[in-house]
């Protein structure tokens, strides 16, 4: 192990969980905080080895504490988009803690420094303001979500927002959680340190996606099902380009970094397409 060996993650959802697990396979020293009553009860049995810890995000000493009784170099937060704006808090916990390095919850489309924070000032720009290190990994979206961001899973076809022609990328989430470990434990700090890391597992326009499943395309002003409105937003802001990893906000347009640029960083690692992952 030539990177980091201690780790503390935030939060156990869709990322957070199996980015810990990836972490504490390779043999490194992983605690995860999470607010009390966000998990589910048996968490522990889903990460045997590994301490869950519950923690008002709001307790600053008693995060701090925890921060510095697991000597951790690096904190991962994987707090969901409702929650982002903890994430400056949290970040200033980390910095007074000892902590190398703060990897912000920017796992999804890309955002390009201007951040998910509602009111404040965007993680990235306060991590630089404290003089705490970090590093972005884009993946574009979770496979996993394929079947609720496209109502595919309440009506059986690809529903889709605007023209959905604009590619996007997508990963699955183990494969992010593996890369992310595997950069973090052993590459050398110096090749992690304030980079934006671009991974996809595959790539696809969202009306394409009716193909690969073998159904029809239904455009229209809504997503059906669940959390409809969320996936809304996430559909429009892949209209604009933004679910490309590569996509650089600012140049409205694919960035001299192109998706997927990093994904040899994860020597020999064969990545999981949509049609493997959904075994289509």
């Amino acid at each position: 192990m030539h990177g980091y060996s201690s780790f503390a993650v935030f939060g156990c959802g869709l990322i957070g969980m199996p980015i810990a697990r990836e972490l504490h396979a390779r043999g490194a020293g992983v605690v995860i905080i999470v607010r009390p009553g966000s998990c589910s009860t048996n968490v522990h049995q889903k990460l045997p080895g590994i301490e869950v810890c519950e923690e008002e995000y709001t307790d600053h000493m008693a995060i701090q504490q925890r921060l510095r009784e697991n000597a951790v170099q690096v904190a991962i937060s994987t707090v969901s988009a409702a929650a982002v704006d903890i994430q400056n808090d949290l970040a200033t916990i980390a910095h007074a803690a000892g902590v190398q390095l703060f990897v912000p919850s920017e796992f999804g489309v890309v955002t390009d420094g201007i951040g998910h924070n509602k009111g404040q000032t965007c993680t990235l720009e306060h991590l630089k303001s404290i003089g705490l290190p970090f590093a972005v990994f884009y993946a574009g979206f979770f496979m996993e979500t394929i079947p609720a961001l496209t109502g595919l899973k309440v009506n059986g076809k690809i529903n889709v927002i605007g023209y959905g022609n604009m590619p996007c990328s997508f990963t699955a989430s183990d494969d992010v959680a593996g890369f992310v470990a595997h950069v973090l434990t052993v590459h050398h700090p110096e090749d992690i340190l304030n980079r934006t890391f671009r991974l996809q597992g595959d790539r696809s326009t969202l009306s394409d996606l009716a193909e690969i499943f073998q159904t029809e395309v239904r455009y229209g002003e809504d997503i059906p099902g669940q959390m409809g409105e969320v996936w809304k937003r996430m559909q429009l802001a892949s209209e604009c380009g933004a679910a490309s990893t590569g996509w650089n906000i600012r140049q409205w347009a694919e960035g001299e970094e192109r998706a997927g640029c990093t994904n040899s960083m994860w020597e020999g690692h064969q990545w999981q397409t949509i049609r493997s992952f959904f075994r289509l």
